[in-house]
């Protein structure tokens, strides 16, 4: 990674006013009780990727064929990933910041959040993060009323939220993708199973199952060969208005209701991995970024088994993987089209090497270096250009012979 340049600016000359563009445990089913066996798509084999030892170059094609799995090797996606990485610009401190910044939103994103204000107060440390998880909804109420001062969000906002905190803000709003993300189907990791298709997961979990004609409640009707095929699936899933399930459910089950079958609500991402890393008959819909070793993603197929992808970094930052989500900060201009300073140069740190450095690090795919906001692209140059006018002289000043 390149070197951070350490030259301090005066920060009046980085921002000044910024304008941005308008825009349990699970019971046991009994054993008595008899369930059709009704698979929407018969079982199939996964192909897994390719296993490639470091020195080998080439990397495999980003297209897959029918019912083969898409993740790139795990090397060459590090690698890939380090060069998005790398080409976003580099982060230049200015003299010094004091103020607070309060961040409410989404659970999902909190923890990185948390990574990225440590971050930036090893450069300020008179700078007071506050940071919650919460419902998207609450936040961005709290958003349009000014007591907070960003809403995190793990999706795209609805067109009818925009329209409503511009209504209660009576300003303009900046929306601002600092990362990528995925909504997960997530196993045990000892479930053999590898895969899953969207009609599937719509007879799985919808109580209307309108994707298909019968409803799916037993392994066997996913894998009849797998060694828990006469158990019944125990489901766990997060509060409905979180970033996650919201993109679970527009493309697994739009406008349907959640089955009442072994059904569980837990109370954050973390503990649907957990819940899937304790019962083997477990399937949860969670976060890529809370996963562990005793869980496992499914790659999903979103055309009807014909290719399957998996949740892979790489994946998720082309868009790939069917349930990838952008993953933003979403703040309130004032009158004029303006953010706070230090909240424009507290995303400029995110969409930064550094700050994208640390979302790698959490677990998170980065933002396209291609497609920064316009006003982070003028405040990077600005940064840059001051930094170079603050430097000495390339030639140092003669010092004077005394004659003796």
């Amino acid at each position: 990674m390149k070197t951070i340049l350490c030259g301090f600016i005066l920060s009046g000359a980085l921002l000044g006013a910024t304008t941005l563009p308008s825009t349990q445990t699970a019971p046991v089913a009994p054993a008595a009780k008899t369930i059709p066996v009704t698979p929407l798509i018969p079982a199939q084999s996964v192909v897994p990727a390719a296993t490639a030892a470091s020195a080998v170059k080439n990397i495999p094609s980003a297209t897959a064929g029918p019912n083969q799995v898409m993740p790139s090797e795990p090397i060459i996606i590090d690698e890939e990933i380090a060069k998005i990485i790398y080409d976003f610009p580099d982060y230049v401190p200015v003299p010094s910041w004091k103020g607070s910044i309060t961040i409410e939103g989404s659970d999902t994103m909190a923890p990185t959040l948390m990574a990225l204000g440590d971050a930036f107060n090893r450069l300020y440390p008179d700078v007071k993060f506050n940071i919650s998880g919460g419902e998207t909804a609450k936040a961005l109420e709290k958003l349009a009323v000014g007591t907070c001062d960003f809403a995190s969000i793990s999706r795209e906002l609805t067109d009818a939220e925009v329209a409503q905190i511009k209504k209660d803000s009576g300003a303009d709003i900046v929306q601002i993708k600092i990362a990528a993300g995925g909504a997960c189907v997530i196993v045990n990791a000892d479930n053999p199973i590898t895969q899953i298709t969207r009609e599937q997961l719509n007879s799985v979990f919808s109580i209307t199952h309108s994707m298909s004609k019968d409803p799916i409640f037993a392994w066997k009707e996913l894998d009849p060969t797998s060694p828990i095929a006469e158990e019944w699936i125990a489901l766990y899933v997060t509060d409905e208005n979180s970033g996650t399930m919201k993109i679970f459910t527009d493309f697994a089950m739009p406008n349907e209701r959640f089955t009442t079958s072994y059904f569980y609500r837990e109370p954050s991402p973390s503990s649907v991995v957990n819940a899937c890393c304790a019962y083997k008959t477990a399937m949860g819909i969670g976060s890529f970024k809370y996963m562990q070793p005793r869980a496992k993603t499914l790659a999903v197929s979103a055309d009807k088994g014909k290719t399957f992808v998996a949740p892979t970094k790489m994946n998720i930052y082309t868009g790939k993987y069917p349930m990838s989500r952008p993953l933003q900060l979403v703040a309130v201009m004032d009158k004029q089209g303006n953010l706070p300073p230090l909240l424009v140069d507290f995303a400029r740190f995110a969409l930064s090497e550094t700050g994208q450095d640390e979302i790698n690090d959490e677990g998170y795919s980065p933002a396209n270096p291609k497609q920064l906001p316009a006003f982070i692209v003028n405040a990077h140059a600005a940064a840059a250009a001051a930094a170079v006018h603050a430097l000495p002289s390339a030639e140092p000043t003669p010092t004077p012979i005394v004659a003796p």
